[in-house]
C-alpha cells in the first residue's frame, strides 16, 4: 500500500513539474526598443509590473534603441516593436516596409533646452544643436523651430546625432553642445539644474511623439502575438490615465526621481498629451505624412494607409470594451 501511495505522489509530482514546465514555454519572448523614457515608454513599463503582458502570455523586454537602429533591428527580426513612430512615417517615405500601429502622443512634449548663457532661438545661431537622428520627430521640430526665429537649420545651427536623453543631458551639461530637445522628465530636471528652456515643441508643430510601429513582415507573420501585445499597452495607457498616484509612484521607480512634486508635474504634463485609445485622427496625421515627405524629397504617393494600421487598435479596444475591464 505505502509503495502505491508513493508511486502516486511520485507521479502526480512529474505531473504538476511537467505542467509548470508547460507553462513556462507557452510564455512568448517580446523584445520593444525605446528611444528615451516618454509617457507611452512608461505605459508600457507598466503595463509589464501590472501584469499586463504577463497575463496575454508573454514575457517583455524593454531596450533602449534610438529611432533608425530600432527600425534596422525590427527589419531583421531582433524586435518586435519599436516606440519611435516618427521615425517610422520617415522610414516609410523611404519605402521601408514598416507600419505604425498605435499613437500615444500626437502632440510633442518636448522643450528646447539651452546652456545658462543663451536665453533666446536666436542665439543658437552658430551653436551645436544635438538630434536623435537625421530625419525622426525631433529633427523634424528642431528644424522646424529653429525656422520659425529665422534661422536656417543648414547653415546657421550644427545639428548633431547623438543619442537618447540620457546621452545628449551629459552632453548639455559639459557643454558638448549648447541646446537639446528633452522630454518632459529631462526639461524640468534641467530647467531645476538651472539649464534654460527656449521653447515648447508643441507650440510649432504636431508630431508623434509615442507609440507602436512594427513592420509589414511582423504584422503578417504574428498578427495574434501583436493583438496581444496591444491590449497589454492599452491596458497600461489606461491605467496610468486612470491611477495618477500609483502612476507618479511607478514614474518614480522607473525615472529614478526622488523628488514627488516634480514625478508628479511630469506626469500631469504627459498625461494632458496623450491619446487615450491609442489612435489619432487622421485630419492630425496626414499633415505629419505630407512634412515628411516634403522633407525627405518623396516623389511618390504617400496615403495614411501607408503608414498607418490602427487595426489592432481597434480591435483590442473593443475587446476591452466588450469585457468590461478596467484599470
Amino acid at each position: 500500500m505505502i509503495g502505491r501511495r508513493a508511486a502516486f505522489v511520485l507521479l502526480v509530482g512529474i505531473v504538476v513539474l511537467l505542467s509548470v514546465h508547460g507553462a513556462a514555454h507557452a510564455q512568448e519572448n517580446v523584445r520593444i526598443a525605446h528611444p528615451s523614457l516618454s509617457a507611452s515608454v512608461l505605459c508600457l513599463i507598466i503595463a509589464n509590473k501590472e501584469g499586463y503582458f504577463r497575463e496575454e502570455g508573454l514575457t517583455v523586454e524593454f531596450l533602449s534603441i534610438r529611432g533608425e537602429i530600432a527600425i534596422r533591428t525590427t527589419l531583421a527580426g531582433e524586435i518586435d516593436m519599436f516606440t519611435n513612430a516618427g521615425s517610422g512615417i520617415a522610414a516609410v517615405a523611404r519605402n521601408v516596409p514598416v507600419k505604425i500601429l498605435a499613437v500615444f502622443q500626437d502632440k510633442p512634449g518636448w522643450d528646447l533646452i539651452a546652456l545658462p548663457n543663451i536665453k533666446s532661438v536666436a542665439q543658437l545661431r552658430g551653436q551645436t544643436v544635438a538630434i536623435m537622428s537625421p530625419e525622426g520627430s525631433l529633427a523634424v521640430v528642431t528644424r522646424e523651430i529653429l525656422k520659425k526665429h529665422g534661422l536656417d537649420p543648414a547653415k546657421d545651427a550644427q545639428l548633431v546625432v547623438m543619442g537618447g536623453d540620457d546621452v545628449r543631458f551629459p552632453a548639455l551639461k559639459a557643454k558638448a553642445i549648447q541646446a537639446t530637445l528633452f522630454n518632459t522628465a529631462a526639461s524640468l530636471r534641467a530647467q531645476k539644474d538651472g539649464y534654460v528652456k527656449l521653447a515648447a515643441a508643441g507650440e510649432y508643430v504636431n508630431t508623434i511623439q509615442g507609440g507602436l510601429a512594427t513592420s509589414d513582415d511582423k504584422i503578417k507573420q504574428q498578427p495574434a502575438k501583436i493583438a496581444k501585445i496591444m491590449r497589454a499597452a492599452l491596458k497600461g495607457a489606461a491605467f496610468y490615465l486612470a491611477k495618477r498616484e500609483a502612476s507618479i509612484k511607478y514614474s518614480m521607480d522607473i525615472l529614478r526621481i526622488k523628488d514627488r512634486d516634480m514625478a508628479a508635474a511630469i506626469y500631469d504634463e504627459e498625461a494632458r498629451l496623450m491619446v487615450r485609445n491609442g489612435i489619432s485622427d487622421a485630419k492630425i496625421l496626414q499633415p505629419m505624412v505630407d512634412e515628411m515627405k516634403a522633407a525627405t524629397k518623396t516623389t511618390r504617393e504617400m496615403k495614411f494607409a501607408d503608414v498607418f494600421d490602427f487595426s489592432f487598435a481597434r480591435k483590442a479596444n473593443d475587446e476591452l470594451r466588450a469585457s468590461g475591464w478596467k484599470p
